[in-house]
């Protein structure tokens, strides 16, 4: 029945709790992760023939660091928005983050895989460095000094940051489309957050109205119980009442969403589907353990543990 997060979420309704029950999100307080987070959508995209050189890019959920961002940027990016329910990120922390990228891409390292990283996806068939996308004469003009001065700076002082050709914008919380202009982004991405969305429909909808005609989004999606079970799909054997007290008073959690949803919700919101790359895992718990609101999964919602999509909107 999941007793010790169930005693964790009613601790969280407790004076000064929260602070300790949603403190960190993982993964990019390493320049590493965010290195191959942001090389492997990459990689995704060219592999579908889409841009792989987007001018203005927005992350949704960037978490401890804006360091995927600040990679997108470092590979030719002009503008960066990023996007949290809560804001984790610290200048010092991007700073730190941000050198350590720079000597990444300017040494072509591989990219960290899953020996080091166990869990991070898409998979790819290679790790080696793209040098087909991020070329010599690519990075010669990304990577010049005088333009990784402007990225620092605009860390710093991104109000400031107006005579500037690089803009980063944090915007934690976002509560409605408005903080992004209408088709005014190339390319937006996640990585491990679309499972934590309450509002999913609301989401894919504001996706599409700040993409502009052929933009696309890149997603990875986390479908399992992050830890709130023993088994990776225990948390759909949650009824409503269990699944509640479990969440407590945290602003956020999972929505325990199939991907069927996601996909669904995409293409109902006008997108077109360009690849899909899912992963399936048959442990667990069996389908008679299913709560009611899940019994009518498909075997494939009931069988995959992480999906890829990479959707277009419509030129």
């Amino acid at each position: 029945m999941g007793i010790k997060h169930i005693i964790k979420g009613i601790a969280t309704y407790l004076p000064g709790m929260g602070r300790f029950t949603c403190r960190r999100t993982g993964g990019t307080d390493s320049a590493r992760y965010c290195y191959s987070v942001w090389l492997r959508h990459l990689v995704m995209i060219h592999q579908a023939g889409l841009d792989t050189y987007p001018k203005v890019v927005a992350e949704l959920g960037p978490g401890d660091s804006i360091g995927t961002g600040l990679a997108a940027l470092l590979t030719g990016a002009r503008k960066y928005y990023a996007l949290d329910v809560v804001e984790y990120a610290n200048t010092q922390a991007n700073l730190n983050i941000f050198e350590e990228l720079v000597s990444l891409f300017s040494e072509r390292r591989p990219i960290p895989g899953r020996d080091e990283f166990p869990e991070i996806t898409p998979q790819l068939t290679s790790c080696r460095f793209p040098h087909e996308i991020l070329t010599d004469e690519r990075l010669a003009e990304t990577l010049v000094p005088s333009r990784i001065q402007e990225i620092r700076n605009a860390i710093i002082n991104p109000d400031n940051a107006d005579e500037s050709t690089v803009k980063i914008r944090y915007f934690a919380p976002w509560n409605d489309s408005s903080v992004i202009k209408s088709e005014s982004v190339d390319m937006i991405f996640s990585q491990a957050v679309l499972e934590h969305v309450e509002d999913l429909g609301g989401t894919y909808e504001a996706l599409y109205r700040w993409l502009k005609g052929g933009g696309f989004m890149s997603h990875q999606i986390d479908l399992s119980s992050h830890g709130l079970s023993k088994h990776w799909n225990g948390h759909w054997a949650y009824s409503l009442l269990t699944w509640k007290l479990i969440k407590g008073n945290r602003p956020w959690l999972i929505n325990r969403e199939p991907y069927s949803t996601h996909r669904e919700l995409i293409e109902k919101t006008g997108f077109d589907i360009v690849s899909e790359l899912n992963a399936d895992d048959v442990s667990g718990i069996t389908r008679n353990s299913l709560a009611t609101r899940f019994a009518h999964f498909t075997d494939d919602d009931f069988k995959t543990i992480t999906a890829y999509v990479l959707a277009r909107k419509k030129a």
